[in-house]
């Protein structure tokens, strides 16, 4: 075998991250509101608290170029799946509990953040 025949494709690495990077924003868009409509909310306080989770994606311009001053980014994208990981197994945890809105919000937003910064 050469050496050449070894290598993988770049262009599967970068379709593979984009679409790591695409799941956490379809998974906080559509798990809030469908989460929170069977959870009793009314549409009027789904729209306000999910229309926050929106903000990462918006102002990510505003960071990115700090970012990747900071670190590698191949460091940044291992924090930020962590991030997502943590995010999602926090969801998780405090759907059952009393003040669900609050600590799951803060774990959407957790989620929009690392994503965004993905």
């Amino acid at each position: 075998m050469t050496m050449r025949s070894q290598k993988t494709n770049p262009w599967t690495w970068v379709l593979s991250l984009y679409f790591a990077q695409g799941l956490p924003y379809i998974a906080v868009m559509t798990m809030a509101v469908v989460m929170y409509k069977r959870m009793g909310l009314s549409n009027t306080d789904i729209a306000l608290y999910t229309g926050w989770l929106y903000l990462p994606w918006v102002i990510k311009p505003l960071w990115s170029p700090f970012v990747d001053l900071i670190k590698t980014k191949r460091a940044w994208i291992v924090a930020m799946q962590g991030f997502v990981a943590a995010g999602f197994a926090g969801i998780a945890f405090f759907i059952p509990a009393d003040h669900y809105l609050r600590t799951t919000l803060a774990f959407f937003w957790l989620l929009a953040f690392s994503s965004a910064t993905h």
